[in-house]
Parts: structure tokens; C-alpha cells; sequence
């Protein structure tokens, strides 16, 4: 932008429409900021003498020049307000749009920290080298205006602006207008600020100006005119279209540093959450230019219709180009129609280039033009040669729910059948489920409300199967999984806190004076439980069940509560186990649920037997604990009286619960009406309990502790049911806590409960899982479950 009066300073790059692209990177610096900020924060308020002492150690090493460090904020403060002021000036609406969310965005978020923080929601000083508070606000702002515009802003300008910013923060330090943790504050304010809106609108980074690309594409030997960005930019890369000197399309993919690191984090956060077949993987920026041209020559060689490879190479700055003869054309996918033949077309090219051995990696119809030759496909960055066939499975998936998404599944099933076959789409259903899907896809799916469940059993009828087949397992982590690891995250935490109350070393002490012999007892004595659970298995249903797989299924369930819920994974183990035994499924499904209730109904009948037994000696000072809100107890009632109200007015959810649930009934009072069966549910459940509590009793022998049945079973018992209502699995943490607090309510000093707890612990679950791996190898391979 030259300035007026004969000064040649340029500010900005030149305008480029469609030189906008949201990058991967930025979600996560966006998080790296988000956490920084609360680090920040959280020194502020946790440690403001440690803060102010390094502020005075940056002062002392750096406070020999205290007229570079002022002169450095106020030249950070005035080279933001040049951008701002050349950003008006240029007519450059949509950037001067980004500087105003990002700076309002400073403001409001940082007026909100101060208030957290400092209790002042907003402290301005008239001097331009006082002190504002957390966060600093001003860098804040240079920060922020900078990482908006700094992709716009000419190298030197941009260079500037950053160093001034590094040296405005350290300044503000050494001068006393901020301290560390203000300065930290304010550089994630204004970044998280930056990268937000850069998120929200796209940015020039990663989107090189045209002229540096066509002065690449020339030093290749590729000449082209009207070079621009193209309108139609993805994540990952930046695309350009031009024309050759015969007045061919031609279009440009440039993959920058950037858009390199973009690509390896979503690949190895695709590595991590899924289970993807084995792809062909690019390295470095020139290796994947030169894959996705290898890959598209392969397919042209195979009969496939794909653009032609002008050239694959890296440019002098160090870029990566590939440049193929393709039309700057929407993509199929935002067709209004298709035809039946253009779908036919599209399933034949698919065909063909499986034959060949080469798998898309994004097959759906983003990735899909129709020329005057008919469809083209297009984008090979991802594809893989000599895919296995769990990769071409894939391609087939994603294909026929983007064709779905377009032409609805009864077309998109018909071309689907006529190109690949239906041998192609019945190995595919496996895959047709959103882990399996690329995003894009996913979300067309969920927007235009594709119900995969009913693709899939349409698929299978189409193919002449009966029933859908499995789903192949492709996520390694889901949002139940890392809700779990938090839990467990949690009760580890309660646990810990716990012992460091008691004191590390007299844990270990009482630990090390336990009677090994009463130890063994103890653990021989839980493994005895397994009778009496299995037993009430063989309660639960009319069909007569052998005794020795459920006991067997009850050490296996040790194992698979490691990582569920105990509740839920027993109900889990007994579904599958009785289905596997001829057990209809609303029958094994209730008989899961009464096994459940059996045993919590026996548990309050002994609680209520054992409390008015013990109830002289039970030492109530230590613990403290509240009635329950009655306004909770009011939204439980509410809500469970609403979910019933729904589900009996609502047809298909009324369709799916009522007529299980009263099989289940059914089956239930049939169990009920019989006097072995009645037997067998909760006399094995009692008989469970009790031998949990004589083992309790033995491993408070093993400390010289002397409890009366009554009060292990209270302890036990109450224990069990309070640490059920937590959704750890096996009740990790929360089963300790209760244990002890039990173990001293009964007088036992804490110490020693705890160590108790432990070693009881130790005997009913932290090692029962290392034979119930065993016992669950046993019954998959007799084929119980």
C-alpha cells in the first residue's frame, strides 16, 4: 500500500479474493492458549510472591537499559495502531472485520480475568507505562492484532511486528508495568483471540500470494497466465487455478511448511483414535506431491478418468507444487440433480480403480466434477497403493453415504450394485459407521440425517443377507473412554490425598506388620464368592444353567470391571453369557437386571439387620456427612416421572421399551414363582455377601482387628452399595474411602483401616483380574460368551 507524498512503504500484501483458508494448527494453538491463560491465572492467584520475585529477577539481570525496554512497548503499541489505521485506509473490510471481533474479544475476555482474579473487572491508568493488572491489556492487544494480520502484512513489517511484541512483554516485565504472569496472560489472550477469529473466517497463512507461486511454477518450466487463488480452498493445502498458454485449465496445489504439519497432526491424531487399515504415508512435503502424482498416473493407466500431471516438484522457496490440467469446477456433490448414468459412471471408475489395487482415502463426491467426458476423480493425496482390502472396503462406505446423501439410499444402492458389485458392498458393511468415515462425510451424514443403522440393513437385504454383519472396530478412544480415564483420574486423586493425610510412612508401616497367613485366608475367602454369584445366576432364568461356567463368569467379570463400571459390566457379562446359553434376549436382558436388583435388595436386608446389632458401638465423630437436598431428590423424582412421560408418548420410543420390558416382567414373575429359583437368586447373593464380609474379617485379623459378623457385614455391605453409585470402574478409589470409613466408624484407627482397605481391596480386585483373564479366555474358547 504506498503511502502519499512520494514514500514507497508497503504495509499490506496485495488483495487476493479467495486468499483465505482455516488451518488444523490453529484449533490447536488456539488450546496451547486456553491453557496458558489458565496457567496464568492460576499463578496469579495461587503465587504472587513467587511472581513478583522472578519479576524482580528479570528486572535486576535486564534493568541495565531501561530506555530500550520502554522504547520497545510504545513501538509495540504504535506499529498495532499503523496496522489498524493501514487496514482502514486500504479498504480492507473483511481483515478490519477480524481486528475488531479479536480486539473486542481481548477486551471482554480480559475484563473478565481481571475480575476472577483481581476482583477488578477493568483497571486502566491514564499513564501509557502504568500498571493495568492481569492480563496485561495492551500487549493483549498488539498480540492479537498481529496474529490476525500478520499473514497480510508484508515480511518485514510482519518480522517487526514480532519482535516487537516479544520485546514489549519482556519490557513490561523489567520496568514494573506487568508482572510475569500478566505478561503471559496477555500473550494467550491475544493469540487464543488471533487464532479464534482466524478460525471462524479463515486467514492468509499457509495461502501464498499469487505472484510468489507463479514465479515458482516458472522456475519449473510451467507457464501460466491469470493465476489466482481458487474460490474452492481446503484445510491442509492451498489451491490455485490458471490457464496454460493453449488456454488449458490448469490448477495448483502448494503444501507449505505449514500445511505439512497440518497434515501429520491429523494423521497421527487419526493414528491414535482410530484403527485405519495400513496406507501409503508421505513424509515430507515433495514425497507427498510426488505420491498423490504417482498415484493419479497409476489410475490414468488403469483406465480411470482423472486429471492429467503437468508436474510434482519443490519450488525454490521451498514449497511443494503439483500441478494437474483439471477445470475450476464445483464439485458433484452440490449438484441439484444426478443422473442415474453419471452415478453408474461415477461406481465404474470406483471399480476400476480397486482392480487396480488403489484405494481413494476420500472417495465421496467433494472429490468428484463432471466434465463433458463425464465424471472426473479428483485429489489422490490421500490414496493408498496395493490397498489392502479393508482400505477399498472404506473407499466403498464412504462412497455409497455421500451418493446417499445426495440421491437418497435407494438410487445410491442401485449404482452402487451396478459398478462394484454386490460381493464389493456386502464386504463393506462392516465399515459403514461414522468411525470409518472421513469428517466431511460425517457430517453431511449428520446434517442431512443419513441413518447409517437402517444404509447398512438396507445394504445387507440388497446383497441377499439376512442381517447386517458386525461392525469392524475402529475407534481406540471415545468420549466414554476418556470420561472413564478421568474418573479413574479422580478416585486415584481421592486416594492419594487420602494416604497423605494418614502419612505415607505409617501406611507402610501397618502395611508391613500384617499377618501374611491371614492375608492368604482372606484372598482364598473372596474367590469363594464366585460360588455363591454364580449360583445366583443360575437363578435368574427357567433354563437350567451349568454351575461351573457361572462361577467361571464371575471370575471373568473380575477382569472386565477393570475397565467399566461394576454394575454395568456384570449386567454386560450375564447378557451375553445367557444369550450364548439359549436364553432369549428379553429374558437374558431382565434376568441381567434381576441378578442386579437380587443382590442390591440383599444388601439393604443386611444392612438393616446388622445396623440395629452394632448400633452402640459405632463411632460417629470422625465422620460427618448430610442428609440429602430434598431439592434433589424433587428433580430425580421430576425427572424420572418426565423420561417415563416421554417414552410412553413418544410411539417409536414406545414401540422399542414397552413390549421388552414386559416380556421381561413376564419372565420375571416366572422366575419368582418358582421356589428353587427364588432360592438359588438370593440365597446366592447372600451367601456372596457373607463371605465378603468373613473375608473382611480376615484381613482385619491380619492387623490384630477383632469385628463381630454384624459389623463386617455393615461395613462390607454399606461399603459395596455406597461405592456402586459411583461410576468408576470397579470402584477404583471411591471403594477405599468407604471401607475405611466404615473400618473407623467401628473404632479402628485410621491408620490401620485404611491399610485394611487396602489389603481387602488387593484381595477382591486389584488381583482376581490376573486368573479372570484366564477364566475369560476359558469361555470364549468352550464358546460361553
Amino acid at each position: 500500500m504506498p503511502a502519499e507524498g512520494g514514500w514507497n512503504i508497503e504495509l499490506l500484501t496485495t488483495a487476493e479474493e479467495g486468499r483465505r483458508n482455516r488451518r488444523t494448527i490453529d484449533a490447536i494453538v488456539l488450546a496451547v492458549a486456553v491453557l496458558l491463560a489458565g496457567a496464568a491465572a492460576a499463578v496469579a492467584t495461587s503465587a504472587p510472591e513467587q511472581d513478583e520475585d522472578l519479576a524482580r529477577g528479570l528486572t535486576t539481570v535486564l534493568g541495565w537499559a531501561p530506555a530500550l525496554w520502554r522504547t520497545a512497548f510504545v513501538g509495540a503499541l504504535v506499529i498495532a495502531l499503523v496496522i489498524v489505521v493501514g487496514v482502514l485506509l486500504g479498504r480492507r473490510w473483511a481483515l478490519a472485520r477480524d481486528l475488531l471481533l479479536a480486539l473486542v474479544a481481548v477486551i471482554g475476555i480480559g475484563i473478565l480475568l481481571g475480575g476472577l482474579v483481581e476482583s477488578d473487572w477493568l483497571v486502566i491508568e491514564p499513564h501509557i507505562l502504568s500498571r493495568w493488572g492481569f492480563p496485561e491489556l495492551r500487549i493483549a492487544a498488539v498480540s492479537a492484532v498481529v496474529a490476525v494480520a500478520g499473514p497480510e502484512l508484508v515480511r518485514p513489517v510482519r518480522l517487526l511486528a514480532d519482535w516487537l511484541v516479544v520485546l514489549a512483554a519482556v519490557g513490561a516485565v523489567v520496568f514494573g508495568a506487568a508482572l510475569p504472569s500478566d505478561v503471559l496472560g496477555a500473550l494467550a489472550l491475544g493469540l487464543g483471540a488471533g487464532v479464534l477469529v482466524r478460525l471462524a473466517f479463515g486467514t492468509a497463512a499457509g495461502v501464498p500470494p499469487a505472484e510468489q507461486v507463479r514465479q515458482a511454477l516458472t522456475s519449473l518450466g510451467v507457464e501460466v497466465h491469470g493465476l489466482k487463488p481458487s474460490m474452492r480452498q481446503r484445510m491442509g493445502s492451498a489451491a490455485y487455478v490458471a490457464e496454460d498458454p493453449e488456454g488449458r485449465p490448469l490448477k495448483a496445489r502448494v503444501l507449505g511448511r505449514d500445511a505439512q504439519d497440518t497434515q501429520k497432526i491429523v494423521r497421527r491424531w487419526r493414528a491414535l483414535a482410530y484403527r485405519d487399515p495400513p496406507r501409503s504415508v508421505a513424509v515430507g512435503r515433495l514425497e507427498q506431491v510426488e505420491h498423490e502424482a504417482l498415484a493419479g498416473l497409476l489410475a490414468a493407466q488403469a483406465g480411470i478418468r482423472v486429471p492429467e500431471v503437468v508436474t510434482a516438484a519443490l519450488g525454490p522457496d521451498g514449497d511443494a507444487l503439483v500441478v494437474t490440467r483439471e477445470p475450476d469446477a464445483d464439485p458433484l456433490e452440490v449438484a441439484d440433480e444426478v443422473s442415474d448414468e453419471t452415478l453408474s459412471q461415477i461406481w465404474t471408475q470406483a471399480a476400476r480403480l480397486h482392480e487396480a489395487g488403489i484405494s481413494h482415502g476420500r472417495l465421496n463426491l467433494s472429490n468428484v466434477i463432471v466434465t463433458a467426458d463425464g465424471p472426473v476423480l479428483l485429489d489422490f493425496s490421500a490414496a493408498t497403493l496395493g490397498a489392502p482390502q479393508s482400505a477399498i472396503d472404506i473407499d466403498v462406505a464412504e462412497l455409497l453415504v455421500a451418493s446417499t446423501v445426495l440421491v437418497g439410499p435407494d438410487r445410491a444402492l442401485k449404482a452402487a450394485l451396478g459398478g462394484v458389485g454386490a460381493d464389493a458392498v456386502g464386504t463393506a458393511l462392516p465399515y459403514l459407521q461414522r468411525a470409518a468415515l472421513t469428517p466431511h462425510v460425517r457430517d453431511l451424514a449428520r446434517a442431512h440425517e443419513v441413518a447409517l443403522k437402517d444404509l447398512r440393513q438396507a445394504a445387507a437385504t440388497a446383497t441377499g443377507r439376512e442381517k447386517p454383519p458386525e461392525l469392524e472396530p475402529m475407534a481406540r478412544v471415545s468420549v466414554k473412554k476418556l470420561l472413564m480415564t478421568a474418573l479413574i483420574g479422580v478416585a486415584a486423586y481421592g486416594v492419594i490425598t487420602q494416604l497423605a493425610d494418614i502419612g505415607f510412612g505409617t501406611i507402610a508401616d501397618q502395611l508391613r506388620s500384617a499377618d501374611i497367613a491371614w492375608v492368604v485366608v482372606a484372598l482364598i475367602l473372596a474367590q469363594l464368592t464366585f460360588v455363591g454369584s454364580g449360583i445366583s445366576v443360575r437363578g435368574t432364568v427357567l433354563e437350567p444353567l451349568p454351575l461351573l461356567p457361572c462361577v467361571v463368569l464371575q471370575s471373568a467379570i473380575k477382569f472386565i470391571n477393570l475397565t467399566v463400571p461394576s454394575s454395568a459390566g456384570r449386567i454386560a457379562m450375564n447378557l451375553r453369557f445367557l444369550q450364548r446359553m439359549g436364553v432369549p434376549t428379553p429374558e437374558a436382558v431382565a434376568a441381567g437386571a434381576v441378578d442386579d436388583a437380587s443382590e442390591t435388595v440383599v444388601q439393604v436386608a443386611l444392612l438393616l439387620l446388622a445396623i440395629p446389632v452394632v448400633k452402640g458401638k459405632i463411632d460417629t465423630s470422625q465422620l460427618h456427612f448430610g442428609a440429602p437436598d430434598g431439592r434433589l431428590i424433587a428433580a430425580i423424582v421430576i425427572a424420572l416421572v418426565v423420561s417415563v412421560t416421554v417414552m410412553l408418548a413418544v410411539p417409536t420410543l414406545r414401540d422399542k421399551v414397552v413390549p421388552p420390558f414386559k416380556q421381561g416382567c413376564t419372565s420375571l414373575w416366572r422366575v419368582i414363582r418358582n421356589r428353587r429359583k427364588r432360592l438359588e437368586l438370593f440365597g446366592g447373593n447372600v451367601g456372596s455377601e457373607v463371605l465378603y464380609a468373613i473375608a473382611l474379617g480376615a484381613t482385619c485379623h491380619a492387623y490384630g482387628v477383632d469385628l463381630s459378623l454384624a459389623q463386617l457385614i455393615l461395613v462390607n455391605t454399606g461399603a459395596s452399595v455406597l461405592s456402586g453409585f459411583i461410576p468408576v470402574p470397579g470402584g477404583i478409589g471411591a471403594a477405599e474411602a468407604t471401607l475405611t470409613a466404615g473400618l473407623v466408624a467401628m473404632g479402628v484407627d485410621e491408620s490401620t483401616a485404611f491399610a485394611i482397605a487396602l489389603t481387602q481391596r488387593l484381595c477382591t480386585f486389584y488381583l482376581p483380574p490376573i486368573w479372570g483373564y484366564f477364566s475369560l479366555r476359558w469361555l470364549s474358547r468352550k464358546a460361553y460368551i
